[in-house]
Order: C-alpha cells, then structure tokens, then sequence
C-alpha cells in the first residue's frame, strides 16, 4: 500500500499487528495525539477506543493504561506505528478489517468518534501549517532566525 507522501507499508504485517495487538497505538505525523485502542475487556471494563496525549515512553503508556484501565492485566501484545496517511485511509476496510472484527459495537462506536476527531484535529494542524503558528512557523520567518 503506497501512501499519499510515497511511503510504503507492508500490508500483510498491518494486518499481522491489527488482528494480534491487544493494545494499539497509533502516531501521526500532523499532530501529537494518539489513537489507542485497548481490544481486552472484562466484566468491569470494556474495549476502548479513543483520542489520548503523546507519552515518552512504552512504560509511560503502560503506567497510563494501570491508571485508565486497571482492572485489566498487561496486555500480551502491544503495538505502535506511524500511520503515513490521511486520517480518511486509517479506517478503510482494506486497511482496518482485522481490528474492526475485533471490536464490539460499543468500541466501533469510540473509534468512529475518535476517528472524527482524529481528522478535525488533522485539519486544524493543516490549517496552522499553511498559516503559520508557533508549531508550524512559515519558512520566511524561519530564515530569519
């Protein structure tokens, strides 16, 4: 699969890890946030799916995972990527199915929802970025520096 910016993914690995994670997280090259998707459950807590602050470390994420999702035990399989596309391609049926399978209503639900912010928060960094702002200054200013 050949992404807007050229970068290729392995699709068969994307599928590997979508069908085993227990714990997903996935990065974008626009903005800091993540999205997580928690696929374990139990009688207290169910599949999660949602829109969460960068952490600087695998650890950290485990630490927010005990706060957040405590009732759960560690997961098996933890995985993050880069997702090198638009916010439009990441729940393709192509490129999601595994994962989607996996979920319950509910967590299709939070992933639609986190999915939507996932794309306005992709356009407001798209906006800053043609506009120029603290995090994406213009080259012209840049040069100056």
């Amino acid at each position: 699969m050949l992404g807007e910016n050229g970068i290729d993914i392995d699709s068969e690995s994307l599928r590997r890890v979508l069908a085993n994670a227990d714990v997903l997280t996935v990065g974008f090259a626009a903005f800091p946030h993540r999205l997580l998707i928690d696929t374990r459950s139990d009688g207290a807590t169910h599949q999660f799916a949602g829109i969460v602050e960068p952490v600087g470390s695998v650890e950290e994420r485990y630490l927010w995972l005990g706060k957040h999702r405590g009732s759960l035990p560690a997961p098996q399989a933890f995985s993050f990527f880069i997702w090198p596309y638009s916010i439009e391609r990441l729940c393709e049926p192509d490129s999601a199915g595994p994962l989607l399978e996996r979920l319950d209503d509910s967590a299709r639900r939070e992933l639609d929802e986190a999915v939507r912010e996932a794309g306005r928060l992709e356009r407001a960094a798209t906006i800053a970025a043609i506009r120029g702002d603290e995090a994406w200054p213009p080259l012209w200013e840049r040069a100056a520096r």
